[in-house]
């Protein structure tokens, strides 16, 4: 069937026909929603016939009613009535729309365009998925950059912080009306951000900000999930693909294993590889645009496989060695985009994973036996509250000033330090035989990075660590050596 594009008709011509319709004598069914508001709704009901239309032979796949997607002409007759109360000729003169045509019973449409009104952007003119529409031309990386170039700076710094759904900006949530946003990338200096958002089934959105609210956030790409693979296509017509998708400050990366590809709009796509023993982490709790520093994961080893049970023996006991502190285990390491360097970090992979125990039966008031266990990564327990043994809690790093600071949890849990990316200066912030429950740094508003950390039943606070690390004595750290 062919595509009728709805988008030649712009917000500004259907409000103004609203107007002019105003004094038609019999009462619109909508009479209750204002003009912007029905465009709302109209909108997302072509979005969601337009779904339709691209799953040739799934009818109705996008709201599971197994209704067929509408003919042109009942689009036309019901962008008619849904603007005029009619279907036929009354307002031919006014937008030119429709054929003449006989009207049609309206009640059911009514009821499904009220359905549609939930988790939409009122007044976003519809995006179409049809891949064979005629769309707009790509931006050039020339006019992204001048986009971005007439951004306002900030005077001072902003506050973000990690929710599981999403970040807040100086303490106010930050939502996205075209979806849920699923990851993020941010600077608190600058106060730009990218963000993934779910536009729908497997469809993803990337979208670049800055705090302050004087600039709307613009789109960069589009996104499709693909089973095991993220397809990007930016707004300049560059495509992407990998396995994982790590939103920056500015831009975003995708990678594969060891390599990948690092696209910010306005300069363009750079690739670059990491060690052959390393890949990219799917987390990154760092400022990856402002200190150049991107998060590896070490590649398990063939003899440390699961089938492999000296070698898996071998893996835990050094992976207890280095949560007791005893030991070394550099699983993780920063990599210099630039310069390609280096820079170990003591943590190991064991150290992910949150236990759930099931199928259990109570054996007196404290105790429960349990028959089951089940073990997976997450950042977050069950209950919801931080894993604080991930290594994305453990390892953050910020730009202070244009010097790239580490601040991590390494070689156990006893020990919370703080490094000088350039210089390899490192000092303890805080130190505790019994382990240090938790955790938590943060850039403030004036770029001075301050950690807490709860140390037993009290918390302790150090308020400017670049400060602390420059009056501080060379950590030797003979745990390490």
């Amino acid at each position: 069937m062919p595509y009728l594009s709805f988008r030649l008709f712009k917000l500004s011509s259907i409000a103004a026909s609203l107007v002019l319709l105003a004094g038609l004598s019999q009462a619109h069914p909508l009479d209750f929603l204002s003009p912007e508001q029905r465009v709302f709704m109209m909108n997302k009901f072509l979005d969601s016939q337009n779904e339709l239309t691209n799953q040739s032979g799934k009818a109705g796949a996008v709201n599971g009613s197994g209704a067929a997607p509408l003919t042109s002409e009942q689009r036309v007759k019901l962008l008619n009535w849904f603007m005029t109360g009619h279907t036929g000729e009354e307002v031919a003169n006014v937008n030119k729309l429709q054929p003449p045509t006989t009207s049609a019973p309206a009640t059911s449409i009514e009821a499904q365009l009220l359905n549609l009104l939930m988790n939409a952007n009122p007044g976003e003119p519809i995006a179409s998925t049809n891949k064979t529409a005629v769309t707009s031309p790509a931006k050039t990386e020339v006019e992204m950059a001048t986009v971005f170039d007439k951004w306002t700076s900030l005077s001072t710094g902003v506050k973000f912080e990690r929710f599981r759904d999403g970040f807040s900006i100086d303490g106010s949530r930050y939502l996205d009306p075209e979806g849920r946003i699923v990851s993020f990338g941010f600077d608190a200096q600058t106060g730009d951000f990218t963000y993934v958002v779910q536009s729908g089934n497997n469809q993803f959105l990337l979208k670049s900000g800055r705090a302050g609210g004087l600039n709307e956030p613009i789109e960069i790409g589009k996104v499709e999930w693909r089973g095991s693979l993220w397809s990007v296509v930016t707004t300049t017509g560059k495509k992407l693909s990998g396995q994982r998708l790590i939103p920056l400050a500015r831009g975003f990366i995708v990678a594969r294993e060891n390599s990948g590809y690092r696209y910010v709009p306005g300069k363009g796509m750079h690739s670059f590889v990491a060690p052959e023993q390393f890949s990219i982490a799917t987390h990154q709790n760092g400022n990856v645009s402002g200190t150049g520093y991107l998060l590896l994961e070490r590649t398990p080893e063939e003899q440390f496989s699961s089938n492999n049970s000296l070698g898996a023996l071998l893996g835990s006991v050094k992976a207890l060695g280095s949560t007791l502190g005893i030991g070394k285990k550099e699983d993780y390491a920063l990599l210099n985009l630039d310069t390609k360097k280096l820079v170990p970090v003591n943590v190991s992979m064991e150290d992910n994973r949150v236990q759930v125990m099931s199928m259990c039966r109570a054996r007196n008031f404290v105790m429960a036996e349990c028959q089951r266990m089940d073990s997976y990564e997450s950042l977050f327990q069950p209950n919801g509250m931080r894993n604080m043994t991930h290594y994305f809690w453990r390892i953050n790093w910020f730009d202070a000033g244009g010097r790239p600071i580490l601040v991590s949890q390494e070689g156990g849990l006893t020990k919370v330090a703080a490094t000088d990316l350039n210089t390899a200066k490192k000092a303890i912030l805080f130190e505790r035989v019994m382990g240090i429950a938790a955790f938590e740094a943060e850039q403030g508003t004036d770029g001075k990075i301050a950690v807490s950390a709860q140390m037993g039943f009290s918390k302790e606070v150090k308020n400017d660590i670049v400060s602390f690390l420059d009056s501080s004595i060379t950590e030797p750290s003979k745990t390490e050596k």
